[in-house]
Parts: C-alpha cells; structure tokens; sequence
C-alpha cells in the first residue's frame, strides 16, 4: 500500500497483520517503528496515533494471536456424538497445530514474556486459555470440584505451551499424535477420581 494512501482506509487487522509479519520475521528488538509503519503503508506518525509506542503495537499483535488461538480451538472442539474428550483432544490438537507457526511462537511463547514481563504476558495468556480449560475440564469430569479443576487445567495449559514451543523448535521425539495420546490417558484417569 503507497505511503500517500489515506489512513482512514488502513484498518486496524491491517496494521496488525503487517507488525505480526514483521515481528515474527525480524523480532522485537530488531524491528523498527518505521518498518513497523511502512508495513502498514503508513507514516510513523500515523502509526502513532493508533499505537503510541512498539511495545504497545507488539501487545496488540500478541492479544491478536493468543484470541485467533483461542477461536481456532474452539471451532475446533467438535465431536458428532457430543463426547467431552474427544471435544478436549480435538481443541488440544488445534491448539498444538496453531502454536506450532513461526509467528505465534515467537511472538506468544518467546518474545511475550521478554516484551511484556512475565506477569503481564500470563494476564494475557492464562486470561484467554486457562477459562476455556476450565470449563472443558468440567465437561470431562462434571463432579469434579473446582479444588481438581483448577490445578488440572493450569497444569494442562502449562504442559500444552511447552509442547508448543518443542514442536516450534522441531525438538526430536516431540509430535501432536503421541503428546495426545499421553494427553488422554493423564485425563481419563484424572475424570475416573
């Protein structure tokens, strides 16, 4: 888009596409708010006047990522038959599989806790993921009380960031087919308490 393109028709999902590429391509550190701007096709000062700053752009594409996670493995999280595990392991498996890209993994799992400091990146992170767990988890197990669900699901969304980040790696011995399978068997017995 030329620079001389009025602001009034780059939207917002634009400016953040654009900042997503180019943070995932080049990191935080190293990306420029004038790269930044010219990604959007925009000047810096009216970059500016949508995100004061790099870092609260870099916070808008971070949110931007971790809500696309969180409706990937929603729309994900079906069964014909209805069945709360099979609902679990597919949201899980989506979960994997968009946490697996370049962009989300380096600007989720690497950079964020960096950029944001590692209370405000797990605001971000366990605001969105951790609800969701939750309530799947109480689908699996309806009995179980909250003192079982709470630790179950930190612990699950724990386990699925750091199996994000070894599958981002390629890290050897590290795939979504046999991670779910472990996955289940740790939930059924959990569920069968």
């Amino acid at each position: 888009m030329p620079l001389d393109q009025p602001t009034a028709v780059v939207t917002d999902d634009a400016i953040l596409s654009g900042a997503r590429a180019v943070f995932a391509a080049e990191g935080f550190e190293t990306a420029t708010f004038a790269g930044l701007a010219a990604s959007a096709g925009l000047s810096e000062a009216d970059l500016a006047a949508r995100f004061p700053d790099k870092r609260a752009l870099f916070t808008a594409v971070l949110v931007g990522l971790e809500k696309a996670l969180d409706a990937h493995c929603r729309a994900a999280s079906s069964d014909p038959a209805g069945r709360p595990m099979a609902m679990f392991i597919a949201g899980c498996r989506a979960a994997l599989e968009f946490g697996g890209r370049r962009d989300f993994a380096r600007i989720v799992m690497i950079e964020g806790p960096v950029v944001l400091g590692e209370e405000a990146w797990i605001d971000i992170d366990h605001g969105l993921g951790l609800p969701t767990l939750r309530q799947a988890l109480r689908n699996i197990s309806p009995a179980a009380a909250e003192s079982a669900v709470r630790p179950m699901a930190v612990m699950i969304m724990g386990a699925l960031n750091e199996l994000m980040l070894a599958l981002a790696r390629g890290e050897r011995g590290v795939d979504i087919d046999a991670s779910l399978v472990e996955l289940e068997r740790l939930l059924r017995a959990w569920a069968a308490r």
